[in-house]
C-alpha cells in the first residue's frame, strides 16, 4: 500500500475533514489552534519514503519586519527540537516544518498525528509572541521570550 494510501486512511479512521490532491499526493487540513487557525499541508514523498508536513497561516509578514522575524525564528529555532519555522523572503509567508524518514516502514497512526500536531502546536506557541513582535513593540528577543515566559 502507498504512503498517501495509508496517510489517507489513518486521517479518516480518525475522523478528519481534509482535502487531498491524490496525482501529487497532497493532504490539507484546516485546524483551530488556541491561538489562531492553520492550513496544514503533509506531502508524501513516495522515492524519498518521507513525509513532509508544513503548517502555515493566513498572515503575511510585512516587509519591513522581515528581518526582525528572521532574529525571532532564528531565536526560536535554536530550542526547537520537533520542527522549525522557515519564512520566504519575498512574500513574507511564513510555516513551521516537521518531517518524517520512514526508510522501509510503514508509518504508525500515532507517527502521522504527532507530525501534525507538532507543527501545530508549536506554531500556536510562538504565534503570540510573532504578533507582538510584528504589529507591537517587542523586540525579537523580547518577542521569543515572551512565548517561553511561565506566566
Amino acid at each position: 500500500m502507498s504512503l498517501f494510501k495509508v496517510l489517507y486512511e489513518i486521517l479518516s479512521q480518525n475522523g478528519w475533514e481534509f482535502d487531498f490532491d491524490n496525482k501529487n499526493e497532497i493532504i490539507r487540513l484546516e485546524i483551530r489552534g488556541i491561538n489562531t487557525d492553520f492550513n496544514s499541508f503533509l506531502f508524501v514523498d513516495e522515492d524519498q519514503e518521507s513525509l513532509l508536513c508544513n503548517t502555515h497561516i493566513n498572515q503575511k509578514i510585512p516587509p519591513s519586519k522581515r528581518l526582525e522575524v528572521c532574529d525571532f525564528m532564528s531565536r526560536v529555532n535554536y530550542e526547537l527540537v520537533n520542527g522549525n519555522f522557515e519564512m520566504d523572503m519575498d512574500n513574507g509567508e511564513i510555516r513551521y516544518r516537521t518531517y518524517l524518514d520512514l526508510a522501509d516502514a510503514k508509518p504508525s497512526q500515532d507517527q502521522i498525528l504527532n507530525i501534525v500536531w507538532n507543527g501545530v502546536l508549536g506554531f500556536d506557541t510562538y504565534y503570540p509572541g510573532l504578533m507582538k513582535l510584528v504589529y507591537g513593540d517587542y523586540s525579537a528577543e523580547e518577542a521569543a521570550a515572551f512565548c517561553t515566559e511561565d506566566s
